[in-house]
């Protein structure tokens, strides 16, 4: 916050709007200092916006996890300014979910101050912070660089907008958002993104209907696949916690990933194995990438259905899932009929591409 007030206070252009720096102190004691500022400073009525810095450990990319409410204008500041993006509509609607147990001065703006905002928060590491080794040097400087980056960006592009003299006249819905691969953010209307999802459902739906009706398909073992891959990760599950390992995933993110996956694709392909051998005298390459890919692509179409009717935008995580590798098997269908394991490679790569990051190195 200093380095960004000393880079706007050395600008040569002046700014049409003026900024605050709010340092606040009593954070952990129900966030009273901005409580206090919000509800008593004389200055709080001017304010229109705000960028909330937050941190739920100790480096990696500060990511966007609140924005708004219903102020999509502020998620295009940060999409059109930012240097090196990273934001997901996610982490907004698990957080004000209140599955996680915390909170954030963005709470205290919007509740009592009515005031949109961004709230962006450090996330990487998080199982030291508020811990003993919670340190000042393992505090990355190449994090504090792409905050930094980030912030002023951001803030010089909020600073000359015109829409920030009257932010009240922009607050219309709520914007789905992410990132890909860090390079751009994704930003669309969530009504949009609702007839998207419907439409991506539909066309999921009557695919695999087409393919159950043509016989000797398979189709009849898809839900008992989804029973046992669920039952399966389930129990990797349960024997993670009694290892007393219930936080692996939070500081093993990428190996969770293996074993989840890999108890869930190996489990797929053993059952569909077993089944075909005992039952339909022999299993195929072509036959099981095709179940394989029916299987996942019924997975997520189902959770997008029920994501898109609760409402909530994080649906387009499921919708990417299906979108994408099931216009890679209808551009392709003619390679995949000779050559079924692509199905499986096609897939795996649709998804693994969400996964890929990239670290960035900058100097203010």
């Amino acid at each position: 916050m200093l380095e960004v007030l000393h880079s706007l206070a050395n600008l040569s252009t002046p700014l049409h709007h003026g900024i605050v720096f709010l340092f606040n102190g009593a954070e952990e004691n129900v966030l009273q200092a901005s409580h206090g500022f919000i509800t008593q400073h004389p200055w709080a009525k001017q304010v229109r916006a705000f960028i909330n810095l937050e941190a739920a450990g100790v480096g990696g990319k500060e990511v966007v996890f609140q924005t708004g409410p219903e102020n999509p204008w502020l998620v295009q500041a940060y999409v059109h300014a930012a240097k090196h993006p990273f934001a997901s509509v996610v982490g907004q609607e698990v957080f004000q979910s209140g599955i996680i147990p915390s909170d954030t001065d963005f709470r205290i703006y919007r509740d009592f101050g009515n005031i949109p905002g961004i709230d962006l928060a450090f996330i990487e590491n998080g199982f030291i912070y508020h811990t003993k080794y919670d340190t000042a040097n393992r505090i990355l400087t190449d994090s504090i660089q792409r905050a930094g980056d980030n912030i002023l960006a951001v803030l010089k592009y909020l600073v000359m907008s015109e829409r920030l003299a009257d932010s009240s006249e922009y607050r219309h819905g709520n914007m789905v958002f992410f990132d890909l691969l860090g390079v751009v953010v994704v930003a669309y209307p969530a009504r949009v993104g609702t007839i998207l999802n419907y439409m991506v459902a539909m066309a999921t739906f009557l695919y695999l209907a087409k393919k159950a009706s043509l016989p000797g398909n398979g189709g009849e073992s898809l839900f008992s696949l989804w029973f046992v891959t669920l039952l399966s990760v389930l129990i990797v599950a349960l024997l993670v916690t009694l290892l007393g390992r219930s936080m692996f995933w939070y500081n093993h993110f990428y190996s969770s990933i293996c074993l989840y996956g890999a108890a869930a694709t190996g489990k797929m392909i053993l059952v569909h194995t077993l089944a075909k051998n005992l039952y339909y005298g022999g299993v195929r390459l072509v036959e099981l990438g095709e179940l394989y890919f029916d299987v996942s692509l019924l997975l997520w179409c189902c959770s997008l259905v029920w994501l898109t009717q609760q409402g909530l935008c994080s649906a387009y995580v499921p919708m990417l899932m299906v979108a994408f590798p099931l216009a890679t098997k209808l551009l392709l269908a003619k390679e995949f009929k000779h050559r079924g394991t692509h199905s499986i490679y096609m897939y795996i790569n649709c998804k693994c591409i969400a996964l890929l990051k990239k670290k960035k190195k900058g100097i203010f």
